[in-house]
């Protein structure tokens, strides 16, 4: 007779989660429990005729464990259109397109020249290698100008943070270390030969993310169960526990034990609201308009970007406006509303739909790492793996990464006869 196959759970059935699961199937007996839906906030949402996604809307071909999965789970991604390179910043009433290139930025209006002046002196700015806001880190490098037109539109796109809640060596670790390295960002990316644009390319999927999401549920030989986990008490029988819940959910199982509890339940999460809309006519055609103080933090024109999508998405509230937490579903699409008509023009919506994240993304601030790294120790003596966007990143990339190396590293265990 064999041994018997270890089995594992895993609380959660977000893309970290599932992503784990599909990669331990290989060495363990997988059993993923999810509270709500398969895939989390990486859902794509049917609306009649329209597909929205609920978070995400694609991820960029820089990372290789999201293109193996792809591979893996057999589902081929595709790469967004030429309108994705066009994006734009609303400020003060007025719509720029950010530039592509050093030439580009000379002649753009974004910024005045004496903005550019500011940005070209931070090649004299001396360094500062100790850990600070992404608003001090900015301020103090680029000027007012650019933190204004370029860092605050950027950070509310991608967190859905304010510049001064979020620690740069956190948030942005690869921009900090250049500093260090190089002593300024310019001296950097010319050694680097990196120009200001992310690399990669934007790509997705034919019907949404979750096409990847219900491709590895497919692939994936293991028990997925509909079932909120209060307690560890309840996974007794498992040999291996994999917690891939947001913090405060993850402290809520784990309370038994305060310390780790109190800390998981310390990170603040921003609240995002996420409006579909569709319009006769919307302009510009491009990825979408970010802005630099409105509780509109942007509007993705998905429309434009990516086939089979027919609509626009609008992120409101963040950290510019938590307090959009307390509103009614139907006061945050109207809110998502009124910021397309002051941004684009657009009236009259085709359609209106919407969902509120009241719990919407973790808030990567000062000291981040170092308080992961105490639960971390603290989940070791308890015996649980944790997995989520609250650590190591919270692209669809980096929950991808995280979640592989995750299951890659117990099998190594597992196969050398420990833990």
């Amino acid at each position: 007779m064999g041994s018997r196959r270890r089995k594992v759970a895993i609380v959660g059935g977000g893309i970290s989660g599932l992503t784990a699961g599909f990669y331990l199937q290989r060495e363990f007996e997988v059993t993923i429990f999810e509270k709500e839906k398969w895939g989390g906030k990486a859902f794509t949402r049917k609306v009649g005729e329209y597909l929205f996604e609920e978070g995400v809307n694609g991820f960029l071909n820089n990372t290789p464990e999201t293109l193996q999965l792809c591979e893996d789970v057999g589902i081929e991604p595709i790469p967004a259109n030429e309108n994705s390179k066009k994006r734009f910043i609303y400020d003060r009433g007025r719509l720029y397109q950010l530039p592509n290139s050093p030439l580009e930025f000379l002649t753009s209006p974004i910024l005045s020249w004496r903005g550019k002046i500011r940005v070209a002196g931070e090649f004299f700015v001396s360094r500062n290698c100790k850990d600070e806001t992404i608003e001090e880190f900015a301020l103090r490098r680029l000027g007012k100008e650019f933190t204004r037109r370029f860092i605050t539109p950027m950070v509310a796109g991608i967190y859905g943070a304010t510049p001064a809640q979020l620690s740069v060596s956190n948030a942005f670790p690869r921009i900090k270390e250049v500093e260090c390295k190089y002593g300024s960002l310019i001296k950097g990316m010319i050694k680097l030969g990196k120009g200001g644009t992310p690399a990669g390319e934007l790509h997705s999927f034919p019907r949404g993310v979750s096409q990847l999401v219900e491709g590895i549920i497919s692939k994936t030989s293991g028990n997925f169960v509909l079932k909120e986990i209060e307690s560890l008490e309840e996974l007794k029988g498992f040999d291996e526990v994999i917690l891939a819940t947001p913090a405060y959910a993850t402290g809520e199982i784990l309370k038994k034990y305060p310390r780790i509890s109190k800390l998981l339940k310390s990170i603040p999460y921003n609240p995002i609201g996420v409006v579909g809309l569709d319009y006769e006519k919307i302009e510009p055609e491009g990825f979408g308009i970010l802005t630099a103080d409105s509780p509109t933090l942007g509007v993705l024109m998905d429309k434009y970007i990516f086939p089979a999508r027919n609509g626009v998405r609008v992120m409101v509230g963040g950290g510019r406006f938590p307090e959009i937490a307390q509103k009614s579903l139907e006061e945050v699409i109207e809110m998502g509303e009124k910021g397309v008509a002051e941004i684009t023009g657009a009236t009259k919506p085709k359609i209106r739909w919407g969902v509120l994240h009241k719990n919407g993304i973790p808030v990567y601030g000062l000291h981040h790492r170092e308080l992961v790294a105490q639960i971390e120790e603290e989940a070791l003596k308890i015996g649980v793996h944790l997995l989520g966007n609250w650590k190591g990143g919270v692209s669809f990339n980096d929950c991808i990464r995280n979640g592989k190396r995750l299951a890659e590293k117990l099998i190594a265990q597992y196969r050398k006869g420990g833990r």
